[in-house]
């Protein structure tokens, strides 16, 4: 029987900077900058994520995303007209992925079952499955939205059951960030840390079932 992998998104699967050349198309700065304004975007967006969750005050992803993206332009003294914030956004829907679909393509051979299991609302992970052409390898979308939570939260984890009919404890998460696959293996999910940038283990004692350095090295492993 295939494992239930369920992917992140954001970060990596696709490439959240990869609108940085959006983003030096419409502000006209320097690399540098704007790679430090893509950082900064998505610090806050999961900063962001984790104050609404432990404040009990959900908003959802794109709304989130809006927000930071607005501090980001204001902490650079940067205007930008509606059109071009609306250039910006919209190349958030058309994120590059990582790495060629060619190796999901070979977890689904192999006999797994593949799903997102995201912070973002299910519209914006749909659009951008679509527009990028991971959904033909999918078998569904698991949102953080309908529970109006955010990873690391335990229940984000949990609610992977209601789709793979099966335990947290029989599917496995595999993400870049140390935090998410923490939270995912507190919540009792197996564990993959796709560790593309050489990052440090977390110091909080999870340590992930698996690490290797890229897609293609996670379906040979699994395949």
């Amino acid at each position: 029987m295939g494992q239930a992998l369920c992917f992140d998104i954001y970060g990596s699967v696709h490439n959240q900077h990869s609108i940085v050349g959006t983003l030096q198309e419409i502000t006209g700065l320097p690399t540098p900058v704007v790679e430090d304004m893509s950082k900064m975007w998505v610090d806050h967006q999961i900063t962001y994520s984790l104050e609404v969750t432990l404040m009990d005050e959900y908003r959802n992803w794109w709304d989130l995303t809006v927000q930071s993206l607005d501090y980001v332009l204001e902490y650079y003294g940067v205007e930008v007209t509606d059109e071009e914030r609306d250039r910006i956004m919209d190349a958030y829907r058309h994120l590059e992925p990582y790495e060629d679909w060619d190796e999901f393509a070979k977890l689904r051979e192999a006999g797994h079952e593949l799903y997102i299991l995201s912070d973002g609302n299910p519209e914006m992970l749909q659009e951008l499955a679509d527009n990028t052409g991971f959904s033909e390898y999918l078998d569904d979308i698991v949102s953080v939205h309908e529970l109006e939570k955010y990873k690391p939260h335990p229940d984000v984890y949990h609610n992977i059951e209601n789709y793979a009919g099966r335990p947290a404890e029989e599917c496995t998460m595999v993400a870049t960030h140390t935090f998410d696959v923490a939270g995912a293996q507190a919540a009792g999910m197996k564990t993959i840390l796709i560790n593309r940038f050489g990052v440090p283990e977390t110091r909080l004692g999870h340590t992930p079932d698996l690490v290797v350095d890229s897609y293609a090295e996670l379906a040979e492993e699994l395949s």
